[in-house]
C-alpha cells in the first residue's frame, strides 16, 4: 500500500494549508467543495493506480489556518496553485467537485499552462436564481440554528438509500459549530454564489470531463448541462442517480471512471 506523506504550505497572508500526497504517477490535485476538506476524497484516492494524488484542507478548515486574505474563488484557486508550486510541479491534472469545480476552472483560467486536464464534477458556470435561493436559505439557517444546519446537511447531498446504508449520517450532531466556523462557512457560501466564469469559459481549452448526476438537486442538471455545453473541449458522463455526493454514492463507478480517464491522458 502506498504511504501518505503530509506537508504544509505557508502562504504570505499567514494561512497554512495542510496537504497530503498519496501514490506515485501522474500528478492529480483533488479539490473538494463547500466543506473544503481533503477527507472528501478518502474513498477514492487510495483506490487509484498510477496516480500521485494531492489533497488538502482549504484555508480555515480542519488543520489549515485561515489567514487574513479575502476568501473568494480566485483566492482559493491561488491556494491550489501554491500547492503545486510547493511540490515543484509545472503541470498537473485537477479534479474539482462542486465548489471545487469552480476553483479548478479558475486555476485553469489563471494559469492554463499549469493544468493539463480538468475533471469538473457536480459544478456550474455562474450565478442563477435557484442556487441563490437555496444557499441564501442555508446561510440564514446557519446563522439562526447552526446545529440544525449540520443535522440536515446529509439530506442535501446524499440519496435516501445511501443514508439508509450509512445510518451514522442520520445521527444528530454531537457538537454545534463555533462562531468562527460559522463565519468561515458563510464566507465560503458567499464565494461560491459570486463565482461566474460564463464570459471566460471559452478559454478553457484543456480537455475536460464533466461529471454529474441527474438527481442532483444542489446543483441541478440544467446547470451541469449548461456548463458542459459551454466548455469547448468537454467529454460528459452523467449518472442516472447518486445525488450531489455521487463520488460517494456511486463510488465504485466514480473510481473506475477516474482510473480510466486520468490515466488515458497521462502524457499531456
Amino acid at each position: 500500500m502506498s504511504q501518505t506523506r503530509a506537508f504544509e504550505v505557508s502562504l504570505p497572508d499567514g494561512a497554512t494549508l495542510s496537504c497530503t500526497v498519496l501514490g506515485q504517477g501522474v500528478p492529480v490535485l483533488w479539490i473538494s467543495g463547500l466543506g473544503g476538506t481533503a477527507s472528501f476524497w478518502d474513498t477514492i484516492c487510495p483506490r487509484l493506480s498510477g496516480v500521485m494524488s494531492i489533497t488538502f484542507d482549504q484555508r480555515g478548515l480542519r488543520q489549515s489556518k485561515r489567514g487574513t486574505a479575502v476568501v473568494n474563488i480566485e483566492r482559493l484557486a491561488l491556494d491550489g496553485l501554491a500547492v503545486l508550486d510547493h511540490l515543484g510541479l509545472e503541470k498537473a491534472h485537477v479534479v474539482g467537485h462542486s465548489t471545487g469545480g469552480c476553483i479548478a476552472m479558475t486555476m485553469a483560467l489563471m494559469s492554463p499552462h499549469r493544468i493539463s486536464r480538468l475533471v469538473i464534477s457536480g459544478s456550474w458556470a455562474g450565478p442563477n436564481p435557484y442556487m441563490n435561493a437555496l444557499f441564501g436559505w442555508r446561510q440564514q439557517l446557519l446563522q439562526t440554528d447552526a446545529r440544525l444546519y449540520q443535522a440536515i446537511l446529509p439530506f442535501f447531498s446524499n440519496t435516501p438509500q445511501w443514508l439508509i446504508d450509512h445510518p451514522h449520517q442520520l445521527a444528530p450532531p454531537t457538537e454545534s459549530l463555533t462562531s468562527r466556523q460559522i463565519t468561515i462557512v458563510k464566507e465560503r457560501i458567499a464565494a461560491l454564489l459570486a463565482f461566474d466564469c460564463r464570459q471566460d469559459i471559452a478559454a478553457l481549452i484543456q480537455p475536460c470531463l464533466v461529471i454529474g448526476a441527474r438527481d442532483d438537486w444542489v446543483v441541478p442538471m440544467f446547470l451541469q448541462d449548461e456548463l458542459a455545453n459551454q466548455l469547448p473541449n468537454a467529454s460528459i458522463h452523467f449518472f442516472e442517480n447518486g445525488g450531489h455526493f455521487f463520488p460517494h454514492s456511486q463510488n465504485h463507478h466514480f473510481v473506475s471512471l477516474m482510473n480510466n480517464w486520468l490515466l488515458s491522458h497521462h502524457d499531456d
